[in-house]
């Protein structure tokens, strides 16, 4: 939100032939200032009542310098730039602001602090996510809370609040330009209008376990897993009628159970993309040779695997014209085949980026003995971790209550004010 950040040559450009003032007395930010930089300091201002009106030893070249009530600053000079050296700087930017000083042209902070940028990024963030859970009813019942359980919640991430707007046991949900679909597993795939009312449901079947939902507006097809049934169901958009089934093997039609596990599915270009438990269809005995697979569109029977070994994968997706997906048990997310960008503590399923961070949903584990000798702590929290692929911070969005996250997507500003108008939220 504030032009306080500058790198070293941005900062050295504007307080060239200036008079600097320091806000807040700390050796170290001082040093690492003057050690890229040529300053002409002259004083120093803090908020601390023990320091102002006293004398400061900088260093051998300023020797005692004057240490003054920032009030000082009310009354500002042309020739004079001020550099926050404190690492209380979030509520020092607003007590500038109020002095009628401008971020960026009258102050910033020391470009030694710029590794602090990250926090106001995170606190600073206006992303609204749509969350969706698939928890059953029975969570609900027992915790007592309207805003727990299975369904679709919004989250604001600068508020880290969170209200549930839906309730059903969902699983993923897609943006598809005047309206959302919703893969609820008891319903089938629900067609939502902006307001987040039902206007139609399609594709359900017995025993189908539907986990995962697509579409290709080129083709105009959807695109339901049902892991359940170990087969792709492919609808028609125009109507939502059934057109075929791209079956996953010929173990589908032999023990007509789920063999391969899929979960979360993906269109892009000419191809779908596939996320499974296992590649041979042995998850039934315990056989995690998980992946991502690749299916032509114009020829369901040309594939290819593109991931191997993966530990039951989800959220296969393409984020900058690159594949990502999460190796969930390991808590793992990956860009393309081999880069790993980050690691976290429990199960992950749910993938979004809003171009500067990452939002990775996880569930309460339910297979953590497993990971007993392998990680050293396995996190039991439902929420969504908020990562920075540079720096590797991260922020944990805790969503207290809900157990099971299965989708993450980052919410418009325009839709965010067509469900804000719907819901009256504050």
């Amino acid at each position: 939100m504030y032009n306080v950040w500058k790198t070293w040559e941005e900062f050295n450009q504007v307080i060239k032939n200036k008079k600097v003032v320091f806000f807040g007395v700390a050796d170290d930010w001082f040093e690492k200032t003057f050690r890229r930089s040529d300053v002409n300091l002259a004083y120093i201002v803090d908020n601390n009542p023990t320091r102002k009106n006293k004398k400061y030893n900088v260093n051998e070249k300023y020797g005692d310098i004057e240490v003054k009530d920032p009030a000082i600053l009310k009354d500002k000079l042309d020739d004079t730039y001020i550099v926050i050296t404190s690492g209380a700087y979030i509520s020092i930017i607003p007590q500038l602001l109020s002095y009628g000083l401008k971020a960026g042209d009258d102050f910033c902070c020391t470009p030694a602090m710029n590794s602090l940028k990250i926090i106001t990024d995170f606190d600073e963030c206006p992303t609204k996510l749509l969350v969706c859970s698939s928890e059953h009813q029975i969570y609900a019942e027992i915790d007592k809370d309207k805003n727990i359980g299975g369904g679709l919640y919004l989250y604001e991430v600068n508020k880290r609040s969170y209200k549930k707007l839906m309730d059903g046991n969902f699983h993923q949900i897609i943006d598809a330009s005047d309206k959302y679909y919703i893969l609820d597993e008891k319903r089938g795939c629900l067609v939502v209008s902006k307001e987040l009312e039902i206007i139609n449901e399609f594709g359900f079947e017995m025993d189908s376990f539907s986990h995962g939902l697509t579409y290709c507006p080129i083709r105009e097809k959807i695109f339901i897993s049902k892991a359940g049934l170990d087969k792709i169901s492919v609808y028609n958009t125009r109507d939502f009628s059934h057109l075929e089934d791209i079956v996953l093997s010929s173990k589908t039609a032999k023990y007509k159970r789920d063999n391969h596990h899929m979960n979360d599915i993906f269109v892009k270009d000419d191809f779908l993309y596939v996320s499974l438990f296992s590649h041979s269809g042995n998850w039934p005995k315990g056989i995690y040779d998980g992946g991502i697979i690749e299916i032509n569109l114009d020829n369901y029977s040309d594939r290819h695997i593109l991931i191997n070994d993966a530990w039951m994968p989800h959220g296969v997706c393409f984020i900058d014209n690159e594949l990502h997906y999460l190796d969930s048990m390991s808590g793992r997310l990956y860009r393309g085949s081999k880069k790993l960008l980050g690691e976290f503590s429990g199960f992950v399923r749910g993938l979004a980026y809003d171009s500067n961070f990452y939002y990775i949903g996880q569930s309460e584990g339910r297979y953590f003995d497993r990971l007993q000798g392998i990680k050293n702590y396995i996190s039991l929290s439902g929420g969504v971790y908020m990562f920075d692929p540079q720096t590797k911070a991260g922020r944990f969005l805790s969503m207290q209550g809900v157990r099971q996250i299965r989708n993450v997507m980052v919410l418009s500003n325009e839709n965010f004010n067509i469900i804000n108008n719907k819901f009256e939220l504050e």
